[in-house]
């Protein structure tokens, strides 16, 4: 009996095939891992691209919320999260679409479309949609010619139910000037009677005998109206201290606490009339809007007086003459999350936050 046996061609032949069959696995393999690699990198783009677009929804939606009726309408709810969308290289928003930008309530619940013409009533918020379409590079041999990758996000505006996250200015604004004044969303005017006329934020009659706003900070690591060790620096009652509080921004000590949080007072001192001595320079030129403390009630006068703080609002500060006239227009604030829809004191400040 004959044994068959393989020639060296037929075994050169199995090789062959064989080779390509391991080079075929490993081109898939590579072809995985790249591709798949940017699977995740449109899939990260996409949802950063739906949280932008979300946020500046909201952040009209705020407006809204917050009286302001000629920014926050429909219209610009749209034009903000198709803005934010295409700034972040997302595919363009089909607004109406069944995947389309929808408004949210305070439970989650779906409302209607952006776009719609009017903002329902009880939304505080919206959920948007994006998506990264690409072509494959390596995985397009076997049929792969496109793949797209889509991320939602929910974000909410509304009053801020926090305090700021960063400095503040160290004088206190009087509660009851909100109920007086209208805050502006344009240019600063000079006429009288426009809500962006500046106005006199801190005489005499809208603070404590002997004050003229300006508040002791700096009590590090205390909660405002505590009394901190010796060794901690104190609130400072100086001129000196006053100047190194109001530098610019990266040289202001801020507040101590925010308002409501446990073991504060929510109080804070009055740095008296003959203490002052301000140069606002830095910020006027700069048009800055900085954020500074709301009180209601006051108490006793002159270096002993202290303010009942309740929140914070955002003003842009157009003069400060010798630092017993400080002047400006106010400007709403904005503060990261988290938001309420209930309405606080007139001025309250404005917030954003990502749901998810």
């Amino acid at each position: 009996m004959r044994t068959l046996r393989p020639t060296p061609g037929s075994q050169r032949g199995q090789m062959i095939v064989l080779m390509a069959l391991v080079l075929t696995i490993c081109v898939l393999m590579v072809g995985l891992v790249i591709d798949g690699g940017t699977a995740l990198a449109k899939r990260r783009a996409s949802q950063n691209a739906s949280d932008f677009a979300a946020l500046a929804g909201a952040r009209v939606i705020a407006e809204a919320i917050g009286g302001d009726s000629t920014n926050g309408t429909d219209a610009n709810v749209r034009a903000a999260i198709a803005a934010s969308v295409t700034s972040n290289g997302g595919t363009p928003i089909a607004f109406g679409a069944p995947d389309g930008p929808r408004y949210v309530d305070a439970g989650g619940s779906v409302l209607g479309y952006v776009g719609g013409g009017v903002i329902p009533a009880t939304a505080v918020g919206v959920r948007v949609s994006s998506t990264r379409s690409w072509a494959p590079y390596f995985l397009s041999i076997i049929g792969f010619t496109s793949w797209s990758a889509s991320a939602d996000a929910i974000a909410k505006g509304g009053y801020s139910a926090g305090g700021p996250g960063g400095n503040l200015f160290p004088v206190g604004i009087a509660e009851s000037y909100f109920r007086t004044y209208p805050f502006c969303t344009g240019p600063v005017s000079t006429k009288p009677g426009d809500p962006c006329y500046p106005q006199h934020l801190t005489p005499g009659t809208l603070n404590v005998p002997g004050g003229f706003g300006w508040l002791k900070f700096g009590c590090d690591g205390f909660g405002l109206g505590q009394d901190p060790p010796a060794n901690a620096g104190g609130c400072g009652n100086s001129i000196p201290f006053l100047q190194s509080e109001i530098g610019p921004p990266a040289n202001s000590y801020g507040c101590c606490t925010a308002v409501g949080k446990p073991g504060s007072l929510d109080r804070i001192g009055n740095l008296p009339g003959n203490k002052v001595a301000a140069d606002c320079d830095y910020y006027i030129d700069n048009k800055i809007t900085v954020t500074v403390p709301v009180w209601d009630t006051a108490g006793k006068t002159g270096q002993n007086a202290w303010y009942h703080i309740i929140g914070f609002a955002g003003f842009q500060l157009t003069a400060c003459t010798g630092g017993k006239d400080v002047e400006g227009v106010w400007r709403k604030a904005f503060f990261t999350g988290p938001t309420t829809s209930t309405p606080g004191f007139p001025g309250a400040a404005l917030g954003v936050e990502l749901i998810r």
